[in-house]
């Protein structure tokens, strides 16, 4: 009486190795706001390192405790923009600064500056 409990085992076990590779693999869970990764040159940094704005006129305010490191960035340094998956508060995005050591700043967008002939900013795509 043995064998049909075996024959049992080893069908389980079989159909659950020869499911389609595809049904096993996760779906995204979810995609980032802009295409990843995103890079830009700082065009300013402002009150101590609370705002900085980049090349294409975004304005980021900074979360109050990387402050004191984005107080010594300093424009035309290049910066990545990433989205951060448990953001603190609303700071839901990372700026990445790579030089002799990378340092990171969590942000937020906090508006747009106008360009330098007093117009919006074209959107770069």
């Amino acid at each position: 009486m043995r064998t049909p409990i075996l024959s049992l085992a080893a069908v389980l076990a079989l159909s659950l190795f020869a499911s389609p590779a595809a049904a096993q693999v996760a779906a995204p869970v979810g995609l980032a706001p802009f295409p990843q990764p995103v890079g830009l040159y700082i065009s300013g940094v402002e009150e101590s390192g609370r705002y900085l704005t980049l090349e294409d006129g975004s304005l980021w305010e900074v979360e109050i405790s990387d402050r004191a490191t984005t107080a010594s960035w300093q424009p035309d340094d290049f910066v990545n923009v990433s989205w951060i998956a448990a953001p603190r508060e609303d700071f839901a995005y990372l700026l990445s600064r790579v030089g002799d050591r990378e340092q990171r700043a969590a942000v937020r967008l906090a508006g747009r500056r106008p360009g330098p002939d007093g117009s919006e900013p074209l959107d770069q795509e």
